[in-house]
């Protein structure tokens, strides 16, 4: 034996089946083993010999009458099917240290069982022997999980393990896997050699009979006990029993739903949790309705991520103090909106607003109150402004504003308009009115005739620089069409000096 699997099978975390199991293995062993041998062995147990009656008394059997005592069970079920019965009712029994969930594995390996006793009817296999060997067919992952609770807990879930666990996991924890742990628990458990080897052997590609029967057990088990499967789940299902098998869809759907009717008679034996559908037909269409929600759902994901996206790319075009378009909005509009004049013959005016001596505010009474002084600056702009003019804050305290579709004179006047405005603007702040004014430059185009906008825009400054030179609280204008040191005072020189403080010590 692999000393790696050595190490799992004879460790003290294994959980060993029953007693009662024991000794059912031995008589299972034995050909020649008398009913009345087996029957005092299922006696010593009450509890495995009132499966064993309820087992009889379900719909699974479908007595004709009441069975009372394991006497009247035992000519009912036979010899054969009682020993292998019994003893996989006790093998159910194993249990192990807390951290593995036992509950839920019984309830998957039943779930295998069935499967493989009713593809073995199909296939002309021995469906008790199959029901039994689908039954501790992964005993193995047990094994694995008994002998490595804290490996596994600290890569999964509880609720999660029997999901995630893979042959590969497990291969990389203990450098086996379920297969071949599972032939080696099953041997020092004393189990009958061909189903040893059945599991030994087990390849979910291989083309031998007993390869492809709990290969597509465990399939379908799988599918007896989903949730919520969806459409491609089934179909691959049905595509590996056809394919395996040759079971086609009308077997496929008789053989699952005498599998849902067999789950239903055990679900009170071993009080396991209730499936929640009566046939195939109806978990298809569970599953197409789960779809259709799963796609509603998802719909209405990428709408609002859609629609969340748009939010935060609009938001990181604001500029965040003021509420007005950023630089990289300017950036990301106006070249576009320039190409549209040209291409219209559309005449449009660029105004670059700069705040007179704003660093006094920031020096005098602080960057709080140059904040205030951008806020009020730049909500008086916008209200200033026609509704399908443009207004950015361009940086620090200098701001855009793109006129479109009108003349020069019309121009001008926006201009005018906005310095009137931030001349009469008081800023409240710490109990005093601050007084703000603006220099102007400004680049109008005529008709959108223009080679570059970075052209207009340094016109523009230029002109800025003339506004302020002449004394700041001005407007200064040029043509897109004059010469760069052409610079045309296009309104009245407002010249001011320091920023003045209404209500305050001078």
């Amino acid at each position: 034996m692999n000393p790696d699997i050595a190490k799992i099978v004879n460790g003290e975390n294994m959980p060993s089946p029953p007693t009662i199991a024991a000794k059912l293995l031995d008589l299972v062993n034995q050909p020649d083993a008398r009913i009345a041998d087996i029957t005092k062995v299922i006696s010593a147990d009450p509890k495995l010999s009132a499966k064993l009656i309820d087992y009889c008394n379900s719909p699974i059997v479908a007595s004709a009458r009441t069975v009372g005592s394991l006497q009247q069970a035992i000519p009912l079920l036979g010899m054969r099917t009682l020993r292998l019965l019994s003893l996989s009712f006790s093998v159910m029994d194993t249990q192990g240290h807390a951290g593995f969930p036992y509950q839920e594995f019984w309830r998957r390996s039943l779930a295998t069982a069935i499967a493989a006793k009713l593809i073995a009817k199909c296939a002309e296999q021995n469906a008790d022997e199959s029901f039994l060997l689908g039954l501790v067919f992964n005993i193995g992952a047990m094994g694995i999980g008994s002998a490595y609770p804290d490996e596994l807990a600290s890569r999964f879930e509880p609720e999660e393990l029997l999901d995630k666990l893979s042959t590969n996991v497990e291969r990389e924890i203990c450098g086996a896997g379920r297969y071949e742990v599972g032939a080696c628990l099953l041997d020092k458990w004393n189990f009958p050699p061909a189903m040893i080897q059945v599991l030994e052997n087990y390849d979910p590609e291989s083309t031998v009979m007993p390869s492809k029967l709990f290969c597509v057990s465990q399939q379908v088990g799988k599918l007896l006990l989903s949730a919520e499967p969806d459409e491609r789940e089934i179909f691959g299902v049905r595509k590996s029993a056809n394919e395996l098998l040759g079971i086609d869809d009308d077997q496929f759907d008789t053989l699952f739903d005498a599998m849902i009717n067999e789950w239903k008679g055990y679900e009170p034996l071993f009080k396991f949790e209730s499936i929640a559908f009566d046939s195939i037909k109806e978990l298809e269409t569970r599953a197409k309705e789960s779809m259709v929600r799963i796609s509603l759902s998802m719909e209405r994901t990428i709408r609002e991520m859609s629609e969340q996206q748009h939010e935060l790319r609009q938001m990181a075009l604001l500029d965040s103090l003021t509420q007005l378009k950023n630089r990289s909005a300017f950036d990301a509009e106006v070249f576009q909106l320039s190409n549209q004049f040209r291409r219209e013959c559309q005449s449009f005016g660029l105004i670059i607003a700069d705040i007179d001596h704003f660093k006094i505010f920031n020096d005098t009474y602080g960057h709080a109150a140059g904040d205030s002084v951008l806020r009020e600056v730049a909500a008086c702009l916008k209200r200033n402004c026609r509704q399908y003019d443009r207004v950015y804050r361009f940086g620090g305290e200098e701001f855009v504003v793109l006129v479109g579709n009108c003349d020069y004179e019309a121009t001008l006047k926006v201009a005018e308009r906005l310095r009137n405005a931030v001349e009469t603007l008081q800023v409240d702040f710490g109990g005093n009115s601050l007084c703000v004014t603006t220099s102007l430059g400004v680049c109008w185009v005529d008709r959108g005739r223009h080679d570059s906008f970075n052209a207009l825009f340094e016109k523009a400054d230029e002109s800025l620089y003339e506004a302020k030179r002449k004394g700041r609280n001005n407007c200064v204008a040029i043509t897109a069409s004059s010469a760069m040191g052409a610079v045309i005072n296009a309104a009245g020189s407002h010249p001011t000096g320091q920023p003045t403080i209404a209500g305050s010590a001078q």
